[in-house]
C-alpha cells in the first residue's frame, strides 16, 4: 500500500514502533519498517542529549508516560464505550476491545483507516479477530468536519460511561481548532448523558526550570512531525481549564502520571468532564 503509506505522517509510524519497543499488547500488529527506521535514526543522531543529560526526558519517556497514563485513567473510569479520534496506528483500541470487552470505535482520516484495517487483517490471529467482531471498528472522518460531533454521538449511543480519547492531537492545532474539536467531543458526550474526555496538553509553565528538556522535546517533536511541531502552548493549568470551559465542559483537571521515573515532563493528561444531567 505505498500510495497510502506516503500519506501517513511519520508520527503515526514512530509512535506505533515505540509501543512495540515497550512491549505493549497488540503493538506488534501496527509496528512498521518505516517506524523502525525513524526510531533508530532519531535515537542515534538527535536524541543523544536526553540519553546523557540527567533528568532530561527522551521523547520515548514522554510518549510512554502519556500513553500509560491515558490507559490507567481509562481503567479508573471503567468505560462501557470509547471513541478515540485520530488514533493513528495505536494499539489501544484493539487492546480494550479484545482484552476488556469494551465497545471501542476509532475515527480517523480515510487513508489511516485503510492502512490500519490492512495491517490488522494481515497480522492479527483468528481468535483476536473473533474478539474484535462487534466490539471494535474504525470509521473515516475528519476531526474538523462539520458532522464529526454527530459521528461521535452515534458511536457513543446507549453508553452509560462514555469516554472520548484524543492522544497526541490537540497540540498540533491552533487554539480555535482545539476549541472546535473539544466542542464536538462535549456535544457527543452530552448527547450520551455525560462522560469524560481524555487528552494531552503541554504548557509553557510546565517547562519552567527545565530549559534542556524544553529544547530536547521541542526539537524531537519538530523532527518527528516534519517540522510542524506543537502550536501555541498554553501558559499554565488555568489556561487549559479555560480552554475546556470555552468548549462547554463542566470541569477539567490534570490526571496523575502513571509512571514514576523521577523525570519531570512538561505535559499532562487532562480529563474534561461533562456532568450527567
Amino acid at each position: 500500500m505505498p500510495e497510502i503509506d506516503e500519506r501517513i505522517g511519520p508520527t503515526a509510524h514512530y509512535t506505533a514502533y515505540v509501543w512495540h519497543r515497550l512491549g505493549l499488547p497488540y503493538a506488534d500488529l501496527f509496528a512498521t519498517a518505516t517506524g523502525a527506521r525513524l526510531f533508530w535514526a532519531f535515537r542515534l543522531t538527535l536524541e543523544w542529549p536526553a540519553l546523557v543529560i540527567p533528568r532530561v526526558p527522551a521523547l520515548v519517556d514522554w510518549l510512554e508516560t502519556r500513553h500509560r497514563t491515558i490507559d490507567a485513567e481509562l481503567g479508573r473510569l471503567s468505560p462501557d464505550a470509547v471513541v478515540e479520534v485520530a488514533a493513528g496506528l495505536s494499539r489501544r483500541g484493539v487492546t480494550w476491545a479484545a482484552d476488556h470487552g469494551v465497545r471501542y470505535a476509532e475515527v480517523d482520516l480515510p487513508h489511516m483507516v485503510g492502512k490500519k484495517r490492512a495491517l490488522l487483517e494481515a497480522r492479527a490471529r483468528p481468535d483476536t479477530m473473533q474478539k474484535l467482531r462487534g466490539a471494535w471498528h474504525i470509521a473515516p472522518d475528519d476531526v474538523l468536519s462539520d458532522g464529526v460531533a454527530g459521528r461521535l454521538a452515534d458511536e457513543l449511543e446507549g453508553a452509560a460511561r462514555p469516554v472520548v480519547v484524543a492522544e497526541g492531537l490537540l497540540g498540533y492545532f491552533d487554539v480555535p481548532d482545539r476549541v472546535r474539536i473539544l466542542a464536538a467531543a462535549r456535544e457527543a458526550l452530552a448527547a450520551a448523558g455525560g462522560g469524560a474526555f481524555l487528552c494531552d496538553l503541554r504548557t509553557r509553565r510546565g517547562f519552567d526550570g527545565m530549559p534542556a528538556a524544553a529544547r530536547v522535546l521541542r526539537l524531537a517533536t519538530g523532527v518527528v512531525t516534519r517540522g510542524r511541531g506543537v502550536r501555541g502552548e498554553l501558559e499554565d493549568d488555568d489556561a487549559v481549564r479555560g480552554l475546556f470551559a470555552s468548549a462547554g465542559f463542566d470541569s477539567a483537571e490534570p490526571v496523575p502520571p502513571a509512571t514514576s521515573s523521577g523525570t519531570r515532563h512538561p505535559g499532562a493528561i487532562w480529563r474534561g468532564e461533562v456532568r450527567r444531567r
